[in-house]
């Protein structure tokens, strides 16, 4: 029997319904019974917490459960901070978001330095490089510093778009703005961060997680391999800085809320800028990026709702925010597992909680496909799996795409037994034959394996399916020359 290590603060806050308060309740242990859900979990309804639940192990060495005052390591939710630290900057005159961001970092290229703005650093249309998923930057250094130069390096590449002409999101960008923030206030990112936001809001929970620093109270992160918990490995926290280095907890996040609902942190005018969806966001495409927070509308219970969301993903966490302002509505979730994917299962959960809240039924969430294939190879064996994975997709309520298949192959592989990646990557192939990543994969894989003739093959098709999949490119090339 699974045993639930629960630590429970629920505030039931008028005008909240409890049948409501109840269904999120529901919801929330059955996520954490299906092994998605070890963390903390708030909502928020008309500016009042209506629940706040933790669940499941903070350590699991030391069996120490979550409480809903336990710190997570935001990861990417730590662009907010910048954010508003850019805008504070700007409305003392100390910057302006039309500059070059060659004032202010002149290690950068001319190029670089005088074509992109700190506007288009903000909402992710600068074109440079994002040194955080560029092939190999990681490799076996993640928990080593990395000098600045290594990160100049890859921004100085040359630019992947017109500035201002599309969007790719790119912690380079943030790591950027965070010099320029240490620049203008003459102070370290976590000084200024501490002085100009945690202390005027009062929130003592959250921290910049340098590794010189001992934060209370802090999860350990951890990695499902193969279907099992496994600690995270260790990362250097300043190198990821003003992109996704601040540590924090879920009831923190309420008060940041609180104060993004209100004039208290930035002017009007300021928190228009950074709510404005200047482009179409390139991670799930259904919002726009403004300045740290993706905004949009989404249709809730019949009704258009204005929605300002993002989500965190490093080694070790997963975490994610969604404010519903007109109605003073949220939802945060932060998790202490994950291997920097943004996996879906925290977006169902975001997604239940929300019509929840709105009263809409939500139906018991479903297992996770790659977690019962690897379940069944485990009790069963490669080939007996893998003819039981059509039964596995109807319990899991077959996943809209095949990344989770894909991250279960490459595991496979990593730990010597690339013939059973080789053989769940074709397989997911059938049943999601459009998914050109999982070409791209598989590409690698037989690379891995030494078979180049089918390496080829699997490439080219990977571009077939994506013309703009440069990686199946190079790779491709690389093959045919050896």
């Amino acid at each position: 029997m699974r045993i639930f290590y629960l630590a429970l603060t629920l505030l039931l806050a008028l005008p909240a319904k409890a049948d409501r308060v109840a269904d999120l309740d529901r919801i929330a242990t059955q996520y954490h019974a299906l092994g998605q859900l070890d963390g903390s979990v708030l909502v928020a309804d008309h500016g009042k917490v209506i629940y706040h639940r933790a669940f499941g192990l903070a350590n699991r060495e030391w069996q120490i459960p979550h409480t809903t005052d336990t710190v997570f390591r935001v990861a990417s939710l730590s662009k907010q901070f910048t954010a508003t630290l850019v805008m504070q900057l700007a409305e003392q005159g100390k910057l302006r978001l039309d500059d070059p961001i060659g004032k202010y970092v002149p290690e950068l290229n001319t190029e670089t330095g005088k074509r992109v703005t700190l506007h288009q650093l903000l909402n992710h249309t600068s074109g440079i490089v994002d040194y955080a998923n560029f092939p190999g930057f990681w490799a076996n250094r993640l928990g080593e510093k990395v000098p600045k130069a290594d990160f100049l390096a890859i921004m100085n590449r040359p630019l992947e778009f017109e500035p201002g002409s599309q969007a790719h999101y790119s912690s380079s960008n943030y790591t950027l703005l965070g010099w320029v923030i240490e620049k203008q206030t003459g102070k370290s990112y976590g000084e200024a961060l501490d002085s100009m936001i945690l202390r005027p809001l009062g929130m003592q929970r959250t921290a910049y997680d340098a590794p010189d620093r001992i934060i209370p109270r802090r999860a350990s992160g951890y990695v499902r391999v193969l279907g099992e918990y496994r600690p995270a490995d260790p990362l250097w926290i300043p190198n990821i800085g003003a992109g996704g280095g601040i540590a924090s907890t879920t009831g923190e996040f309420f008060k940041l809320d609180r104060a993004l609902a209100g004039d208290t942190l930035l002017k009007p005018e300021s928190k228009r800028l950074m709510f404005t969806p200047y482009i179409k966001d390139d991670v799930w495409g259904d919002l726009g990026y403004g300045y740290g927070w993706m905004i949009g509308t989404r249709t809730i219970a019949g009704k258009p709702r204005l929605v300002h969301e993002h989500g965190g993903n490093g080694n070790g966490f997963r975490t994610l925010v969604t404010r519903y302002p007109e109605e003073g509505k949220l939802v945060v979730i932060f998790l202490n597992e994950g291997n920097g994917n943004k996996g879906p299962e925290i977006y169902r959960m975001r997604t239940d909680f929300t019509n929840a809240m709105y009263g809409i039924p939500v139906a018991p969430p479903k297992p996770v496909l790659h977690e019962l294939l690897a379940d069944e190879i485990r009790r069963v064996g490669d080939d007996a799996a893998l003819a039981h994975l059509p039964a596995l997709l109807e319990r899991s309520g077959k996943p809209e795409s095949g990344d989770g298949l894909n991250r279960l192959a490459y595991q496979y592989a990593e730990a010597g037994r690339g013939a059973t990646g080789i053989a769940i990557l074709k397989r997911a192939i059938a049943h999601y034959p459009q998914d050109g990543n999982l070409y791209d994969s598989l590409g690698e894989l037989y690379l891995m394996a030494g078979d180049k003739s089918s390496s080829a093959t699997a490439y080219k098709r990977a571009i077939e399916l994506d013309p703009n999949n440069t990686n199946a490119k190079e790779m491709l090339v690389k093959v045919q020359q050896q």
